[in-house]
């Protein structure tokens, strides 16, 4: 169990899920056991699961107004229905905090992301088809992958959302995907899309609602048509040796020119990580005694910054997870610089720690402390979550067990 809350639901950044599933080549009919044995049912097969989040978390500032600490309930539900070996539908309904800070709170910029005292509401983050190599819908785009698989709960802070981020969501779009042949160097594909921003009734969310998008509401990817392409090169589980491997990522994307803005933005982004396993045994990994140290670093940058010509938000992010057995323990840093042409540069940072226990009813319980600047102002946000993981059904299909 990852500490990312959503990283086994979300479909960017984690392309060794259906990015694989959709590029495999057809070796036979899935409802045949290959054993001469009469055929099962197999399709549809339907996968429901939900990750919930509850936390008690409050900021301390280092001036003005704190927040907390106080309750914070999150969730991220997935459906999936393959209804036949090519052709699946994906869905992940996201319920957490979405109501902006108060515009005259000295500290609104500060853990934009995170829970305490902002008010809550669910809807579809993702709703596509795929159909084999092919995705439709509203996905996230897989570009960059530290808002997926950064480690502890506040760690993707300046990353989440593309407003001040870079996670480009509340998209609609369409996606081809290649996957070469040889997996020698591991899993390879390319992925190419075009898309705008949702501008539909799945924008909204309940009890708290963010409304509908408008045109002339401007933004990053809210143009009048899919007229924003990003190309991405993944490269995963690439044999390092004794049992090392790695992830390289390589993205970009060109976004079209929005309301009120004289340019469209350019992002790119490089980004990798390293899997190193510390002498582990069969049976320390049976005993769940498996050691291993993961190591990751991404780097992206937004040319154009809100549409400014040579102005540029730049990120670069390094973490740490050490796991033995059902603990884990996490360090991260994020540094965000933001140049403008008449403006002076603004550093920011965020610093986190976080320790973990895996628990063998599918809990995993984390006791973390993030330490954020934004321009002038500061603060300490920490807490400690419970995150549940629900199962309702994995792959279950219809027809004898498989």
């Amino acid at each position: 169990m990852g500490f990312a809350p959503a990283a086994f639901a979300q479909s960017a950044g984690s392309t060794n899920g259906n990015t694989m599933q959709a590029g495999k080549t057809k070796s036979g009919d899935a409802g045949d056991t290959g054993m001469g044995a009469e055929p099962v049912k197999s399709y549809p097969k339907i996968t429901l699961d939900t990750l919930a989040n509850f936390e008690f978390s409050g900021i301390a500032a280092d001036d003005g107004p704190n927040r907390g600490p106080q309750p914070y309930l999150r969730f991220d539900s997935v459906i999936s229905v393959a209804t036949s070996e090519s052709l699946n539908f994906y869905g992940l309904f996201q319920f957490k905090a979405r109501q902006p800070r108060a515009a005259d709170d000295p500290n609104k910029d500060l853990f934009v992301n995170q829970g305490a005292g902002r008010k809550v509401g669910g809807k579809f983050k993702e709703l596509y088809a795929r159909y084999g190599t092919w995705r439709v819908g509203k996905f996230v785009q897989n570009f960059g992958r530290a808002y997926v698989l950064l480690p502890g709960p506040f760690a993707a802070d300046f990353i989440e959302e593309p407003d001040q981020g870079y996670e480009p969501s509340e998209m609609l779009g369409v996606e081809k995907l290649h996957v070469f042949g040889s997996e020698k160097y591991g899993w390879q594909q390319i992925s190419v899309s075009a898309f705008m921003v949702d501008r539909s009734p799945l924008h909204r969310s309940f009890p708290y609602d963010e409304g509908q998008i408008h045109y002339k509401d401007g933004g990053v990817g809210n143009t009048h048509l899919p007229t924003n392409v990003m190309i991405t090169y993944d490269a995963l589980n690439v044999p390092v040796g004794r049992g090392v491997q790695a992830t390289v990522q390589a993205s970009a994307i060109h976004w079209g020119r929005t309301y009120g803005v004289p340019r469209g933005e350019f992002w790119s982004t490089l980004g990798g990580d390293v899997s190193i396993p510390l002498g582990n045994s069969v049976r320390q990994t049976l005993q769940r005694h498996y050691t291993q140290l993961h190591l990751y670093a991404e780097g992206a940058r937004r040319a154009n910054y809100k549409g400014v010509p040579g102005s540029a938000r730049n990120y670069v992010t390094e973490a740490a997870d050490f796991m033995r057995g059902p603990w884990r323990f996490d360090l991260s840093a994020t540094q965000r610089w933001t140049t403008d042409p008449v403006l002076m540069t603004q550093q920011d940072r965020i610093y986190t720690g976080t320790i973990g226990h895996n628990f063998a009813t599918q809990s995993l319980v984390l006791l973390s402390v993030a330490r954020e600047r934004v321009a002038d102002r500061a603060g300490v946000y920490a807490g400690i979550r419970l995150v549940q993981t629900l199962t309702t059904c994995a792959r279950c299909a219809g027809g004898p067990a498989y």
